[in-house]
């Protein structure tokens, strides 16, 4: 269909939902039957260059830079009309949003390159999906420089409302908390005697009034043990760096930790544990959040929304592809529902790296409200987020493996200073 936008058709499964394509030639008309009216609607014009004849010619639609995604597969290449796999390509489509989009963010886009057949191997693959090019700096430039330009012409000026706003009115909430924005708690497939465990954890955040006054909540029970193949060592915050590491000192040197993989896990395993325990924080919304949901979404959404449920979602349809958000998880605190919906389903779609349903819908969670990189941090909440570190059962990771902190020994740094 997206192809060939002037082919009209029905497909009618015996199973799953059905797809047509309106024939009318108009690509973005195509792009809403795939993806949605309102994806369709934002997706930018990508017009071929007259100024080399001798170059390919690219042209499709691109999403400017806030309709982004969890993962590639809402990316498309034809090649001669031809849908085609190649990294190169991907490559030159996600370097044309560098410095536009958060890092592993992807774009949507559809993009059509047309090119003598000549230049263009497709023998390369038995399926013939993946192709090579004679020319591949040639066709690399030709992407890259058709999105870039697309995204130039685009670039709007940003709202000040959005600059200055510090909530949204739809929340039913007159005051962000601390506890939905500094969370804690573990999980991670427990055995039965961790099960119990983890259930307490999920309650302690309620228990404790520290939250009404510091800007993370003290989750901490002195009577709690720690799992000793996991624990870290007693840290001594210092300070941070380039407000995005937090620097510690410890019993045998110094440590550096990274803010957002630390918040990930920590965030990650609260969403885990009070799934376990089953009870997710709700956030209602005044007013339901609109979402529109391709096929599979729609699919996924079906067979797995106890999951998506017991995270802290409350959905129910609105007729045809589109579904209303009435509550959110409360860790996702003034983030966009719509969005943050999208994500998980396109992750646990994806697999992410993760074994289980849960843990996909988890980490996405956990991404969206984790702190960021380049947020200033005071010191008592960099000690509370590191103490919240100490208590995950996996504290040395975020949840995509990615290590939340290094650590420079004592003996290190008198070798590194000519002490020794």
């Amino acid at each position: 269909a997206l192809a060939y936008p002037e082919v009209r058709f029905e497909l009618n499964p015996d199973k799953g939902r059905k797809f047509a394509s309106p024939g009318t030639g108009d690509l973005r008309a195509v792009v809403a039957a795939v993806y949605g009216l309102q994806n369709a609607e934002g997706m930018l014009d990508m017009t071929p260059s007259d100024e080399d004849d001798l170059s390919p010619m690219v042209w499709g639609l691109v999403s400017p830079p806030s309709m982004d995604r969890a993962n590639r597969s809402y990316i498309c290449f034809f090649v001669n009309r031809r849908w085609v796999q190649n990294r190169f390509l991907s490559f030159a489509l996600e370097q044309a949003y560098h410095g536009f989009m958060a890092e592993r963010r992807f774009p949507m886009g559809v993009v059509n390159i047309n090119m003598p057949y000549e230049d263009v191997d497709v023998n390369a693959h038995p399926a013939k999906a993946e192709v090579r090019f004679r020319r591949e700096n040639q066709i690399f430039g030709a992407v890259q420089q058709a999105v870039r330009h697309a995204l130039v012409t685009y670039s709007p000026v940003p709202e000040v409302n959005r600059l200055t706003s510090g909530h949204s009115p739809s929340h039913a909430r007159t005051q962000a908390t601390s506890g939905a924005f500094w969370p804690t708690t573990p999980f991670a497939r427990p055995s039965p005697s961790e099960r119990d465990r983890l259930a307490e954890i999920a309650g302690w955040t309620s228990d404790h009034d520290a939250a009404q006054t510091h800007p993370i909540a003290d989750v901490t029970p002195e009577s709690e043990p720690m799992i000793p193949k996991n624990a870290l060592p007693v840290l001594r915050v210092l300070g941070q760096v380039q407000t995005t590491y937090i620097v510690a000192e410890g019993p045998d040197g110094m440590y550096l930790i990274d803010q957002h993989a630390a918040h990930e896990r920590v965030m990650f395993e609260r969403v885990q544990a009070q799934a376990v325990a089953s009870t997710p924080e709700i956030q209602s919304l005044l007013e339901p959040a609109v979402v529109q949901l391709n096929p599979e979404h729609q699919e996924l959404l079906e067979a797995q929304g106890e999951i998506i449920g017991s995270l802290g979602f409350a959905i129910e349809p609105f007729g045809g592809d589109t579904f209303l958000i009435r509550g959110v998880p409360a860790l996702l605190g003034e983030g966009d529902p719509a969005r943050a919906l999208m994500d998980i389903l396109d992750l646990m779609a994806d697999g992410g790296g993760f074994e289980s349903w849960e843990e996909r819908a988890a980490y996405s969670i956990a991404c969206h409200s984790a702190i960021r990189a380049g947020k200033v941090l005071s010191h008592q909440e960099m000690m509370e987020l590191t103490r919240q570190l100490e208590d995950c059962v996996q504290p040395n990771t975020c949840p995509h493996g990615r290590p939340t902190m290094i650590h420079l020994s004592s003996s290190r740094l008198e070798r590194e200073f000519g002490r020794t």
